[in-house]
């Protein structure tokens, strides 16, 4: 369950990385990492950090002014 996430992150970076600079895509691959390691450490639910991934998709999806259209 805690993969959906990762899944979506990867995917993000992958499709855009011509959009993202390197430099950005190391901050929000560093900002996983750490919260992988907090999340192992401080032995806290995998829950939380599956909404820090998701989290960290949507800050992604923000600075690329992606703007899906949702049919109603």
């Amino acid at each position: 369950m805690a993969l959906f996430p990762f899944f979506a992150f990867a995917v993000i970076s992958w499709l855009y990385r011509d959009e993202l600079s390197a430099r950005a895509l190391m901050i929000y691959w560093g900002l996983w990492l750490s919260g992988l390691t907090v999340i192992f450490l401080a032995k806290l639910h995998p829950g939380f950090f599956a909404s820090f991934q998701c989290v960290l998709a949507i800050a992604m999806l923000i600075q690329l002014r992606v703007n899906p259209e949702v049919p109603r």
